[in-house]
C-alpha cells in the first residue's frame, strides 16, 4: 500500500529515530576505549575479552529477521522504544557484570532486541519518506548517527568520562542514561504526531505473503543484495577491528600515529555516508557499490604495495566505506519485492546475513593473520571479498536495468 501524502513532522519523528541510533553506537563502543579497566576488574583474558564483546553480533544472526517481523506486525513506535530499552539495559547490566559469564550475558541481551533499532531505521524511512530523493537522503544521514555515537564515545571516555566518574562501571551507567533520554524522547514524539495511514494498516498486511522470507528470498534481485550485505559487513567489521593493528604491526606505526590516521579516517567515513547516497539513483545505486568496492580493493592493494610511510593516507581513504551501509538499505528499499508493509522483514533478513559477514570478518582476518603468512593473506582475503562484492553489485545493476 503506497502512501497517499508526505507525512507532517516527518523530520521530528525523524530525528527522535536518529537519537536512537545515536545511543545503538554508543553501546556497541563503550567498552573498547576501557578495554584494559574492564579485563584488570574482572580478570579476564584478550581472547575471552574478545568473545564477550562479539556476543550480540552472533545472537543477531538468529534475532534480526524476528525483530524485522515484529516490526512490520507491531508497529514501529512499540519497536523502537523497546529496542532503545535495550541499549540502555545492556549497558547496566554490562556495569553490573561480575565476570565473563555475565559480562557475555548483558552484551548478547543488546543483541535480542537491538536489532529493533537496526531494522526499525529503515521501515520508518519507508513508511513515513514516500519522496525517493528525501529517503536517500535520510538514509545517509541516519546511518552515520551510530558512527557519530561510536566516534564520540571512543574520543572522550578516557580523557573525559573516567576523569569525571570513579570507574568504568559509572560510565556505563552515565552512558545507559543517554539511551534512556533518547528513548524517552521518541516516545513522547511517537505519541505526539500524526502517523501515516500504512501504520494503521501495516500490521494486517504483514500477515499476507508478501511479508514471508520465502517471498522475498524468491527474488533474485533480493538474493544479489544479500550476498552483498555479506560481503560488505565482511569487509567492514574485518577492516575496522583490525585496522589499528595491521598498521601499528604490519605498518610499523606507534599506537598514537595509527589512531590519528584512523580518526580522520572515520571523519570521512561520516562524510561520505552522510553525503553519497542523496545520489544513489536507482540507475546510479548498484555502480555506486560496485565502485566503492572497487576503492576497498585499491586501499588493501595500497597496503600491500606501497612504502609504509604512504599507509596512513591509504587508511585515511579506506573511510569511504562508510558509505557502503546506507547505498544497501538504499536498494534494498528499492527492491522489487519490498514495499512499505513488508520493509521491517525484508531488514531484518538483510541485517543477518550482513552479520555473518560482521562475524566472519574478524574471525578469518585474526586467524589469517596468527598464520605464517600473516597480515599479507589477510589483506588479500579482504581484497578478494571486496571483489566479489564489486562484481555482484555490477550483476545487480545488469539485472535492474535489463527489468
Amino acid at each position: 500500500m503506497e502512501l497517499m501524502s508526505t507525512p507532517r513532522h516527518r523530520w521530528i519523528v525523524f530525528g527522535a529515530m536518529t537519537g536512537v541510533y545515536f545511543s545503538f553506537g554508543i553501546a556497541v563502543t563503550a567498552i573498547a576505549p576501557m578495554l584494559t579497566a574492564v579485563r584488570d576488574d574482572l580478570g579476564v583474558s584478550r581472547g575471552a575479552m574478545g568473545f564477550a564483546l562479539g556476543a550480540w553480533a552472533l545472537i543477531y544472526i538468529v534475532t534480526a529477521p524476528l525483530a524485522g517481523r515484529f516490526i512490520d506486525r507491531i508497529g514501529l513506535g512499540w519497536s523502537l522504544a523497546l529496542g532503545g530499552l535495550s541499549v540502555s539495559g545492556s549497558l547496566v547490566l554490562r556495569a553490573a557484570a561480575q565476570g565473563l559469564g555475565s559480562l557475555w550475558l548483558a552484551i548478547a541481551f543488546f543483541g535480542v532486541f537491538g536489532p529493533l533499532v537496526s531494522a526499525s531505521a529503515p521501515k520508518l524511512m519507508a513508511t513515513w519518506f514516500p519522496d525517493e530523493n528525501e529517503r536517500r537522503r535520510g538514509v545517509g544521514w541516519y546511518s552515520v548517527a551510530p558512527a557519530i555515537g561510536g566516534t564520540i564515545t571512543l574520543a572522550v571516555t578516557n580523557p573525559v568520562l573516567l576523569e569525571w566518574f570513579d570507574s568504568w562501571r559509572q560510565v556505563l551507567v552515565f552512558e545507559a542514561t543517554i539511551g534512556a533520554i533518547a528513548t524517552a524522547v521518541w516516545i513522547v514524539v511517537w505519541n505526539r504526531v500524526e502517523r501515516p495511514t500504512t501504520t494503521r494498516v501495516e500490521s494486517a498486511a504483514a500477515g499476507s505473503a508478501n511479508g514471508s522470507f520465502r517471498y522475498l528470498l524468491g527474488s533474485s534481485e533480493i538474493r544479489l543484495i544479500l550476498f552483498v550485505a555479506f560481503a560488505l559487513f565482511f569487509l567492514s567489521h574485518g577492516t575496522s577491528n583490525w585496522m589499528p593493528t595491521i598498521l601499528e604491526e604490519f605498518s610499523g606505526m606507534s599506537p598514537s600515529t595509527a589512531g590519528a590516521w584512523l580518526a580522520v579516517g572515520g571523519l570521512v567515513s561520516i562524510v561520505a555516508g552522510a553525503t553519497i547516497p542523496a545520489y544513489a539513483t536507482p540507475e546510479r545505486m548498484h555502480l555506486l557499490m560496485a565502485g566503492l568496492f572497487g576503492a576497498a580493493v585499491l586501499v588493501m592493494a595500497g597496503l600491500l604495495l606501497a612504502p609504509t610511510s604512504l599507509h596512513g593516507p591509504i587508511a585515511v581513504i579506506g573511510g569511504v566505506r562508510g558509505a557502503l551501509v546506507p547505498l544497501a538499505i538504499v536498494t534494498l528499499l528499492a527492491a522489487d519485492r519490498v514495499s512499505v508493509t513488508n520493509t521491517g522483514i525484508a531488514n531484518g533478513l538483510w541485517f543477518s546475513i550482513a552479520e555473518i559477514g560482521g562475524v566472519s570478518g574478524p574471525l578469518v582476518t585474526g586467524a589469517l593473520a596468527d598464520t605464517d603468512a600473516g597480515y599479507e593473506a589477510a589483506l588479500l582475503t579482504i581484497a578478494a571479498i571486496a571483489s566479489l562484492g564489486g562484481l555482484v553489485a555490477l550483476r545487480s545493476h545488469r539485472h535492474l536495468i535489463s527489468t
